[in-house]
């Protein structure tokens, strides 16, 4: 009789591939039986006439061969768990990898969401901010200080002006150049159309507000500008001989 049994621990069977787990589960049912066999069988020198004959007339598995099928019915099972387990594994690692990577597009989503507002709000506040710039420098050209009073009142604001601008910069914010360039809607907004000397068709001649970008190169502010309608003719652009002469005569 065995009364010890080699116990197979079935979360250490998880981690084995297939044919590895067959081929040791194999080896000990062969040990097993070998086991059974070399302790219920006698020595071929104690066999007797008898036992033979009894052995003959009896046909019965013996004690051996049941425990051999229990052993083997034990394997069959420990292998049906080990497969269970293993499909069971698998199934739980894929739901793993579709949770994180929701989470990963939920995280990201979230992210480019936040810096979205951020940059909404930004952009609202710094447009709340150009109107004083746009005073400053109109102030910057329009008065002149004829004392040293003025002059210090004038170079005192100046200064705050300067001030601001640093502190645009800093936040991103960035004034187009238009003058000279082709008109874009996506960045400027015309308001005045006239012919030019200098200018093509559709060409930028003059700003009459600044526009802004910010660092992103989004507008902050589009800029209002004049656009060429196309070049003045040479001779339309300067009198003739004869309307000269005609104007010195006059003169005279």
């Amino acid at each position: 009789m065995i009364e010890e049994e080699t116990t197979l621990n079935s979360d250490d069977l998880i981690d084995e591939d297939d044919e590895v787990l067959e081929s040791r589960l194999q080896q000990l049912a062969t040990d097993e039986l070998n086991q059974i066999a070399n302790s219920e069988t006698p020595k071929t020198d104690e066999l007797t006439a008898e036992t033979v004959t009894a052995n003959q007339a009896n046909p019965e598995p013996t004690k051996a061969s049941a425990a051999a099928a229990a052993t083997l019915e034990k394997i069959n099972g420990l292998i049906a768990e080990s497969t269970a387990l293993k499909e069971q594994l698998d199934e739980r690692k894929q739901q793993y990898l579709r949770l994180y990577a929701d989470f990963e597009n939920f995280r990201k989503r979230t992210e480019r969401d936040k810096e979205e507002q951020e940059g909404t709000i930004t952009s609202k506040i710094l447009k709340k901010i150009l109107p004083v710039v746009d005073d400053f420098e109109r102030a910057q050209l329009q008065i002149t200080p004829k004392n040293d009073g003025e002059a210090a009142i004038h170079k005192s604001y100046q200064s705050v002006y300067k001030q601001l601008l640093k502190c645009l910069k800093e936040t991103g914010v960035a004034r187009m150049e238009c003058v000279g360039q082709e008109f874009d809607p996506n960045f400027h907004e015309a308001i005045m159309q006239e012919t030019s000397p200098e200018y093509e068709e559709g060409t930028i001649i003059e700003e009459l507000r600044p526009g802004y970008l910010v660092s992103d190169d989004r507008v902050l502010r589009h800029s209002l500008v004049k656009v060429s309608s196309g070049k003045i003719d040479g001779d339309s652009s300067k009198p003739s001989e004869n309307n000269a002469d005609n104007l010195v005569d006059q003169a005279q």
